[in-house]
């Protein structure tokens, strides 16, 4: 798999595990528009290092795990952190 792949997939699902976080939530967190975030989990375009960092301190997950892991396929309390630091 492709970083890029790798990275909107596991922003895609690390969302999907918290209800009812939207990307409109996570797009207003960053500061980013909700089409910009939605690329991002769609893989068509990469963000910029600084939201990176946002989407990594958001979800609590390193740049390496997003980067680099399919973190569908770790176990779930590996990879997804408690939902109280989602929660923002």
């Amino acid at each position: 798999m492709k970083t890029l792949s790798i990275m909107s997939d596991n922003i895609r699902y690390l969302r999907m595990q918290v209800p009812d976080l939207t990307q409109s939530k996570i797009s207003d967190h960053l500061g980013v528009t909700r089409d910009a975030y939605a690329k991002y989990e769609m893989g068509k375009t990469t963000p910029p290092l600084d939201v990176l960092l946002g989407i990594s301190r958001f979800f609590d997950v390193s740049t390496d795990l997003l980067l680099t892991t399919d973190l569908r396929k770790c176990k779930t309390q590996e990879a997804v952190p408690p939902q109280e630091n989602l929660n923002t």
